[in-house]
């Protein structure tokens, strides 16, 4: 019977470590063919299988060693994950190598109509853009069919993981239909939910509660104009020192310091600014100024000169394009919206409840967002902003959020 069973993994240690359990805890010797090294991405293998059980490795493409990147970007093309290798290097960066692994494995090791039970991380469901090539269910040309998922709430399968998991049940060749069973664990028991997509087949999961409908009463939402896209806050791209202080600074021009939402706002209600931003920016135009604007400003000009070889370091692909081009006292995340009057904004890291809030100026001064820790819809007029706010205030709305697994993630 062991001489059926069959072990891949990428890393030697490991597989060295599983040899010693196997042997010490059970007293078993898998036959040396049968434990294979393998980057099961990149190396064909030439054996199919009844079942599959896995963890594949959760991480993001962007965090992985550059010369692996350029190795994998044409495997994410050919099994659909994204449409061409430039997409690899925008959105679909943030695509996770789980993804690209379930797609080889179940396309090319599993026999026909075979079965894979694997742990996952739950962004493959729940994330938005980056997983779209994974939800077209298929597999080098082969549909599968996600069957069962469970979420892990309590119960510690990893330790030290922060990320949401599940593990999934899938079938090969059978196309995939909803609802799915979704099974979430409360109070050390399994509840069973119903899981669709949130409109078109590639969307996003929605996990209905037993007993709900899956379709609410009224329209959700508020029409936008294009101007008006959702957008996070400033981002600083490590450089918080530079940019953002506890106490309005005097000695900078307060024509380019904006008063920094943080959580106060929300907890206490308070519209008294506790930190400011510096914004070398045209608020007319929302670009970054330009040195010789920058230059009839002496103490903006002497405090960026201060700080350049820090500016000039940081990482990242958006930012490092602008100091390609020069311009390394740029931000991300800053635009003509970032000045926009008006604000409709709500707290969208780690919040277990939607409060969306309308925020005009301070002392004429429009308040900007701070990171991922807060999401935006822009307005130029205050009536427009209130029809916004009032749409985003409908309680389906939060009960949809919530259906899309977001409370207490980063949304």
């Amino acid at each position: 019977m062991l001489s059926r069973l069959t072990l891949i993994e990428i890393q030697p240690t490991a597989l060295e470590s599983f040899r010693a359990k196997a042997s010490d805890d059970f007293d078993l010797e898998l036959p040396e063919s049968n434990l294979i090294v393998q980057d099961i991405i990149t190396e064909p293998h030439l054996n199919t299988y009844d079942i599959l059980v896995g963890n594949p490795p959760w991480a993001n493409f962007a965090d992985l060693p550059t010369p692996y990147k350029e190795e994998l970007k044409p495997f994410f093309v050919a099994e659909g994950l994204v449409p061409d290798k430039r997409r690899v290097l925008l959105g679909s960066s943030r695509t996770d190598i789980a993804a690209l692994v379930l797609k080889v494995v179940l396309g090319r090791l599993l026999r026909k109509k075979g079965v894979g039970s694997f742990y996952l991380p739950s962004s493959l469901f729940f994330g938005g853009d980056a997983h779209i090539g994974f939800r077209n269910y298929t597999a080098h040309h082969r549909p599968f069919h996600v069957s069962e998922v469970y979420e892990f709430s309590t119960s510690k399968v990893f330790e030290n993981i922060s990320a949401s998991y599940c593990g999934a049940r899938i079938q090969m060749d059978i196309r995939q239909g909803f609802p799915v069973r979704y099974f979430r664990e409360v109070s050390g028991a399994w509840l069973e939910h119903s899981a669709v997509p949130l409109n078109r087949q590639d969307d996003q999961w929605r996990v209905i509660d037993p007993g709900d409908s899956l379709h609410f009463k009224s329209p959700i939402g508020s029409k936008l104009n294009p101007a008006q896209k959702p957008r996070q806050g400033v981002n600083t791209c490590g450089a918080n020192s530079v940019f953002i202080f506890d106490e309005k600074p005097s000695y900078l021009p307060s024509e380019y310091l904006y008063p920094l939402v943080t959580k106060e706002i929300w907890h206490d209600d308070s519209l008294i600014p506790h930190r400011w931003i510096l914004l070398p920016y045209d608020p007319r135009t929302g670009r970054p100024l330009s040195w010789s604007k920058i230059e009839e400003f002496a103490e903006l000009r002497d405090y960026l000169n201060r700080n350049r070889t820090l500016l000039e370091a940081r990482k990242g692909t958006l930012i490092r394009a602008a100091i390609s081009k020069g311009i390394w006292w740029a931000l991300l995340g800053v635009g003509p919206y970032s000045f926009a009057p008006y604000k409709t904004i709500w707290e969208a890291y780690g919040k277990k409840q939607f409060r969306p809030i309308l925020l005009g100026d301070f002392s004429g001064k429009v308040w900007q967002g701070n990171q991922a820790m807060h999401a935006f819809i822009p307005s130029w007029n205050e009536e427009d902003a209130k029809r916004i706010q009032k749409g985003l205030l409908n309680p389906d709305l939060s009960s949809l959020l919530k259906q899309l697994n977001g409370a207490g993630k980063c949304n």
